[in-house]
């Protein structure tokens, strides 16, 4: 009815209307949801690919992971106290400066720190001694098993006695509480 009151040219572009609008519907309800669904696995499917990657690296590393992990295994513990780990940690460098026979004159412990997943205690000792003596505690200190580090060090000479040094260390150790 409404059709048949339209000329020839109008009833074309009507049909042609009809057309574009049955085409819009069909690409946002069945074309757009496709591609976009496509598109979706394909991200996953990279990122599988890359993660598929990664294990086979870390799998053909597998022995020298194990090797690694066995020589840390008997120092970490996980789950320890922080007291007992600092009361390690006093203990090590004690028997260090006994063994180097580097005089410590003071030991200040300074708050842990949380960093991520783990915590960092460290201590401010001030200890004297030789340049050999000393030397020998840094190195002793570096090497412990109890993994202790020197964050920082200040060496002065102590005006007493020009060949004895005075050093300041920052000594600190990772914990996994």
């Amino acid at each position: 009815m409404f059709i048949k009151n339209l000329g020839k040219r109008e009833r074309i572009l009507f049909a042609a209307c009809i057309v574009l609008a049955a085409m819009a519907m069909i690409y946002s309800l069945l074309i757009d949801p496709v591609v976009n669904r496509w598109k979706i696995l394909n991200t996953q499917i990279s990122a599988k690919k890359a993660q598929l990657i990664k294990n086979t690296r870390l799998l053909s590393m597998y022995k020298t992971l194990e090797a690694e992990h066995a020589k840390y295994q008997g120092v970490v513990e996980l789950g320890t106290n922080e007291e007992e780990e600092q009361r390690k940690a006093l203990s090590t460098i004690e028997d260090v400066s006994r063994k180097t026979a580097c005089h410590i004159f003071n030991i200040k412990p300074r708050p842990s720190k949380k960093l991520g997943n783990y915590k960092e205690i460290s201590f401010e000792v001030t200890v004297g001694g030789g340049i050999g003596e000393i030397s020998q505690f840094l190195h002793e200190i570096e090497t412990s098993r109890e993994h202790l580090r020197i964050r920082q060090l200040t060496i002065t000479s102590r005006l007493s006695a020009s060949e004895k040094l005075k050093g300041i260390f920052l000594i600190s150790k990772i914990i996994f509480p």
